[in-house]
């Protein structure tokens, strides 16, 4: 009986599907996971991969902030 090798995965795709596979989840941020996947889900992220995570993360935190400021509270 002769079986088909499966195709090798590179890391390129591996972290892809990773990436894809956390977007599906229920209850998952979607803009967290959108620059885990730009910044740190790469097959080769830079050197200050980290950092720049980081201030993605801040810039997106003060964004949901001042949202959260302007709209009118239930109560």
């Amino acid at each position: 009986m002769e079986t088909k090798a499966k195709p090798t995965e590179t890391s390129a795709s591996f972290l892809d599907t990773l990436g894809d596979e956390l977007r599906g989840k229920e209850g998952v941020d979607v803009d967290l996971v959108n620059i885990l996947r730009t910044q740190i889900l790469t097959a080769a992220p830079s050197l200050n991969a980290v950092a720049e995570s980081k201030e993605a993360i801040l810039t997106l935190a003060r964004e949901r902030a001042e949202r959260a400021g302007r709209e009118p509270s239930d109560g």
